[in-house]
């Protein structure tokens, strides 16, 4: 007589078989005890039916190809933060800040990479750039969602505690480095009941005649289903049900490699707010024509990206006929805003957006258990098809969708690529916060202070010293007055954390009522 397991394997086997994939079984007869219950597990978490849509709708897709989907047009931001008047920008902020000190305000990070082009297998969140003050790039996110409370709190709570809550979205490579790193920084001064880790989930990895590979005789081959696969992580985990109980109404997300992120950026989501839109997209104009970046589009009427990689080259390089300025130029930065509801309906099972959602063929070298089940083998050419989805897909079933143009030099400072390659990397970075930084010190009636006479300021491997405004001090470079005053003369030194004065020791031991700050140079 069978015993439970081995019916409930019988069942699995049955299940797998009828599905057409029965062969997945194929070396169970040489598994050990261990190998079995390991790959008995790995196949009950896989949905067949769901995995099965989600391959011959994406394959389809992919094999029609581009020209079946419509011509695409270019999107026009619907407004500018370089070009809008005062008034409205001091709206838009106040708006967001309004937001958040009603507790309405979500934020969501996407943070499941690792740092390997950095040259580290660390997640990338845990990268030092190489700031005065050594911040990592999580350190520097979360000191920027604290001073949003913060100026939330005084700007428009009246002095009353505001929470925000971070939803970070780790991957199975990520998550426990991440969790153990926030843990062991006391989550940088958060409350941790108001962070929350989840991780986004894998899909199987098939042959293009949509068989699951198996990796070894116990062990299927999967992938990360993408940062689309955000969706049906924030479903999965409880997110969407933690939102909805704290009476969340809108949601800020954005990617962990962004060095300048304003995290929850109250201008950009009041923007979103007023206009009462589903979705909304902070975008940067392209810098040049084959620049690295997905730009957004409108294509049958509905909101698109399209990848780099994907855009004709005549496209890439087409210039408005008018401004003569690059007519696709509305990046896609990763700087995303949604309405409550929105993404709610965006993470239901049950919805239209799951049900239809087309994920991303990539054709790839996928690692297989070889012939005799004894071990794994990789293939020398694409032997296999990896899904994945990205966030940005689901702006198509949005209502409306608000376009507000940031400014590059405030808003992207991407870390993509190792230190020294001059692009999109550690060095990169560090000059944009630099000059960031340098540009509110000097709007604040400061100056630099190049000299290191008393041997404090920290010089950087590659000889330059930066500047650095803690995000304590200032979040976007506002209230920086009392900040330089308090240096002697508003000589702010090059090469320190320049923090609030509160906190800072020796600029305050400077500090005179009698001080007059030098004029801008």
């Amino acid at each position: 007589m069978a015993s439970k397991e081995e019916e409930a394997v019988d069942a699995l086997r049955a299940r797998y078989e009828a599905a057409g994939q029965g062969h997945v079984f194929a070396h169970w007869d040489k598994c050990d005890e261990g190998e079995r219950d390991a790959l008995a597990a790995q196949l009950r978490s896989v949905d067949l039916d769901h995995v099965k849509k989600i391959f011959d709708r994406s394959i389809a897709d992919h094999d029609a190809g581009a020209a079946a989907k419509g011509e695409i047009e270019p999107v026009v931001a619907d407004a500018s933060v370089l070009k809008a008047s005062a008034e409205d920008l001091s709206e838009w902020r106040e708006a967001g800040l309004g937001v958040a000190s009603l507790g309405e305000l979500a934020v969501v990070l996407l943070a499941g990479g690792q740092g390997t082009r950095l040259g580290s297998s660390a997640p990338k969140g845990m990268y030092d750039i190489g700031l005065p003050s050594g911040r990592t790039l999580f350190r520097l996110q979360a000191e920027r969602l604290a001073k949003l409370m913060a100026m939330s709190s005084e700007e428009a709570n009246q002095g009353a505690p505001v929470r925000v809550p971070w939803y970070i979205m780790t991957s199975p490579h990520t998550h426990a480095a991440t969790e153990k790193y926030f843990h062991d920084n006391e989550f940088f001064g958060l409350d941790s009941a108001d962070v929350t880790f989840f991780q986004q989930g894998s899909l199987p990895c098939f042959t293009p005649e949509g068989k699951i590979i198996m990796q070894s005789k116990h062990e299927m081959a999967t992938a990360p289903d993408g940062n689309g696969g955000i969706y049906a992580a924030l479903h999965a985990s409880g997110v969407i049900d933690d939102m909805a109980k704290r009476g969340i109404r809108h949601v800020y997300a954005y990617c962990v490699d962004n060095a300048l992120v304003k995290v929850g950026d109250p201008t950009y989501v009041g923007f979103c707010a007023l206009r009462n839109v589903e979705a909304g997209a902070k975008v940067i104009a392209k810098a040049y024509p084959e620049e690295a970046v997905g730009v957004f589009t409108r294509r049958n009427g509905e909101v698109h990206v399209v990848e780099y990689s994907e855009m004709p080259a005549e496209l890439a390089s087409a210039t408005d006929a008018e401004t003569g300025k690059i007519k696709f130029d509305a990046a896609n930065v990763v700087l995303h805003y949604y309405s409550f509801d929105f993404l709610k309906k965006c993470c239901a099972p049950d919805d239209v957006v799951q049900s239809s959602l087309v994920y991303h063929v990539a054709k790839k070298k996928v690692p297989r258990v070889t012939e005799d089940g004894a071990g794994t083998e990789t293939p020398e050419t694409p032997n296999g098809v990896k899904l994945e989805a990205f966030i940005f897909d689901v702006y198509k079933y949005a209502k409306d969708v608000a376009f507000l143009e940031g400014e590059r030099g405030a808003d992207f400072a991407p870390v993509k690529n190792k230190e020294g390659t001059g692009k999109d990397s550690p060095d990169t970075a560090r000059a944009l916060i630099d000059a960031l930084h340098r540009e509110w010190i000097m709007n604040a009636e400061g100056s630099v202070d190049e000299d290191d006479d008393d041997g404090l300021g920290v010089t950087h491997a590659d000889g330059k010293r930066y500047v650095e405004v803690a995000p304590a001090a200032s979040y976007a470079g506002e209230g920086l007055e009392p900040v330089v005053r308090s240096y002697f003369m508003g000589f702010v030194p090059a090469g320190l954390s320049i923090e609030p004065v509160r906190d800072n020791k020796r600029a305050a031991e400077n500090a005179t009522d009698e001080d007059e700050p030098p004029a801008k140079k």
